[in-house]
């Protein structure tokens, strides 16, 4: 997935979406661990969604794969 596709397989390559690996080697380039990165862009994503609601209002929930 991947993360991101909704099929819940997180070593998965598949379409355009972001593994696992891909979050480890950014967690490791940024010195953080992947739970500190995956808190990071939760954060931002909350902020982010204040900050520009509108395109959030337009975003639909992913079915998966």
């Amino acid at each position: 997935m991947c993360l991101t596709c909704g099929c819940e397989q997180a070593h998965l390559v598949m379409g355009d979406n972001i593994t696992y690996e891909d979050l480890k080697r950014i967690a490791d380039g940024n010195g953080k661990t992947v739970a500190e990165t995956l808190e990071t862009i939760q954060d931002t994503a909350n902020i982010d969604r204040q900050d520009h609601a509108k395109e959030y209002a337009g975003a639909s929930a992913s079915t998966g794969g």
